[in-house]
């Protein structure tokens, strides 16, 4: 009778149990961080919006030191008097960091005159944490309201 010989070589590799552990481990992990990943990105945006009402407004600000007067309504975008007046023009005809897009209002929405961004896709949430940024945190009062689907700065009540 033959018996058989078992060689001393070891085969190198990962058993189903350990690759198991190790995607479960990743899985929590990811569990953890997805919660705080989401909230540094809605602060980027926010500030990234806050900063761009903040440069519009002075923009608009500016027109108004030079002429005398705010420029006239921009009927669902943004007046073409403000050329020259808003750093590069291409951005203020996309799409803002919080969806939607520019707009200005004239003695319209409560407010005598706002920069708007019209049909943002944030939740309301979100634009609470920006009100707070700006504002007093109340997306109903002071100078960021909200009003339907756009989010109104007002520069004069």
């Amino acid at each position: 009778m033959h018996t058989p010989q078992f060689s001393n070589r070891t085969v190198a590799g990962f058993t189903l149990v350990e690759i198991c552990v190790a995607v479960s481990i990743i899985g929590l992990l990811c569990a953890i961080c997805m919660p705080a990943y989401r909230k540094i990105k809605e602060r980027s945006l926010n500030t990234l919006t806050t900063n761009e009402l903040r440069i519009a407004s002075g923009a608009l600000e500016h027109f108004v030191l030079e002429k005398g007067y705010w420029p006239p309504d921009g009927a669902g975008s943004l007046p073409s008097d403000l050329n020259g007046y808003l750093p590069p023009p291409d951005r203020w005809y996309k799409p803002t960091p919080i969806g939607g897009t520019w707009a200005w209002s004239l003695n319209a929405d409560g407010a005598a005159a706002a920069l708007r961004i019209d049909n943002f896709v944030v939740p309301t949430s979100q634009i609470t944490s920006l009100d707070k940024m700006m504002d007093d945190g109340n997306p109903g009062t002071g100078n960021v309201i909200i009003a339907g689907q756009s989010l109104l700065y007002v520069l004069e009540k």
